[in-house]
């Protein structure tokens, strides 16, 4: 991942973010330019809103193990957030649904990943 300053969140959320998405995208290519636009998007928003997806990040980063999650390998990642998927503590599990939530329509609204899904783009500017 390039080291640039992050607008809002800050090199080491992004990258536990960016490890998220390679995770929980159907194409991972896009995980890097992806979490930048989200970090870009979180610069203009209400910073109370904004402010706890970073504290959602920190909280992954720092209870999936001593390594960190963003130095986990794929597999592992893929292991911590499905046990956080269905895990028996909420916050755990509100956590990933955000994150999910966050991925997903970052992705569907990426004009980069529209050719992985088949969509040639909006028929207005054509």
């Amino acid at each position: 991942m390039e080291e640039l300053d992050s607008p809002f969140l800050g090199a080491q959320p992004r990258a536990t973010l960016l490890a998220a998405f390679e995770v929980l995208l159907p194409d991972a290519r896009v995980a890097e330019s992806l979490a930048l636009e989200v970090d870009r998007v979180l610069s203009g928003q209400d910073p109370e809103l904004a402010e706890q997806l970073p504290t959602a990040l920190l909280l992954l980063e720092h209870t999936a193990g001593f390594v960190g999650f963003h130095r986990m390998d794929i597999g592992r990642r893929q292991e911590v957030l499905k046990a956080w998927e269905s895990s028996p503590l909420g916050v755990r599990r509100q956590v990933f649904q955000a994150l999910r939530r966050t991925a997903v329509m970052s992705f569907f609204a990426s004009p980069e990943s529209w050719s992985a899904m088949g969509y040639d783009g909006p028929l207005v500017g054509r």
